[in-house]
């Protein structure tokens, strides 16, 4: 008597309940990791505002032209200002002037606390500094969900100290900057100047 070869009903029950526990163990693993990467989403974003705001300033503050003669500027090529009751930071930096020659000119930049957020304003390219600049630029919000910033400046021989005066902003070797976030958090970095 000859027997046909193939699988018995029982042999099929027991694949297909293998099967459709796979495919459940492999949904929720799934649902898990979209759940994480919605949780996620947002402060992928707050960090992504961050390094940029963060990089935006380095860019910045590594422009401050070291011979401040040259474009007749006045002693001290970084400022610390007081703005709607908040510390913001003025950086003259060189940039392209106007008719496209590199590190020709000099913009006048701003760093405030407004509106919940850490902004940048800056002024248009001019061949000379001149202390009234024109039109500001609009203002771009860089940092979301800031309440306020500290600024510390590094002095040889002395260390960190808060600045009280334009006096203690001259010759700069380092700056630090410190975004107080609304949750009370602090964000922190060290750039050095020039």
């Amino acid at each position: 008597m000859r027997r046909d070869t193939g699988f018995t009903l029982l042999e099929l029950l027991v694949a297909v309940s293998i099967l459709a526990l796979i495919s459940i163990i492999s949904w929720r693993g799934l649902s898990a990791l979209t759940q994480t990467r919605e949780r996620l989403a947002p402060q992928n974003e707050a960090v992504h505002a961050v390094l940029a705001g963060f990089g935006q300033m380095e860019r910045d503050l590594a422009q401050v032209p070291v011979n401040t003669n040259l474009f007749a500027l006045p002693g001290q090529a970084v400022h610390l200002l007081s703005i709607d009751g908040h510390a913001s930071l003025q950086i003259l930096r060189l940039t392209d002037s106007p008719d496209g020659n590199p590190a020709s000119a000099v913009e006048t930049v701003f760093y405030t606390v407004r509106d919940g957020a850490l902004q940048r304003q800056d002024t248009a390219a001019q061949r000379y500094y001149t202390a009234n600049p024109g039109p500001m630029l609009d203002p771009v919000a860089l940092v979301p969900q800031i309440d306020d910033m500290r600024i510390r400046v590094w002095r040889n021989n002395v260390g960190w100290i808060t600045p009280a005066s334009d006096a203690d902003m001259a010759n700069l070797v380092g700056i630090e900057v410190v975004l107080v976030r609304h949750d009370g958090n602090t964000l922190r970095r060290v750039f050095a100047v020039g």
